[in-house]
């Protein structure tokens, strides 16, 4: 990643290939919500993986395809989509646990 400056100057501000791989901790899928992001994207992310680029979009696209299909019927239904980790402020959406409320949970 580079950095342009004001002036002109174009300069590396993170170098990707320097930085240490750190691996995500998060629950194996059979353990997640099915509205859960990993579980949502899965076949996204497996033809990603094996560099099926037309399976992957084919996949994203009956996602995407699914998530109007259910807001649709949720509108016609008059049903309102209850949110678990974020709430609306304004046109905004904020996470309600974010890290720096939960670090300051922590005593040292």
């Amino acid at each position: 990643m580079y950095a342009k400056y004001a002036t002109g100057e174009n300069t590396v501000f993170v170098d990707t290939k320097k930085l240490p791989i750190i691996k995500k901790k998060v629950r194996k899928l059979e353990d997640q919500n099915e509205y859960e992001s990993r579980c949502l994207w899965k076949d996204v992310t497996f033809n990603l993986k094996i560099r099926d680029i037309d399976a992957a979009t084919e996949a994203k696209h009956r996602l995407e395809e699914r998530q109007r299909a259910e807001a649709r019927e949720r509108k016609e239904k008059e049903i309102q989509w209850e949110t678990r980790l974020f709430h609306e402020d304004g046109e905004c959406w904020v996470y309600d646990e974010p890290l720096l409320k939960r670090l300051g949970a922590v005593k040292h």
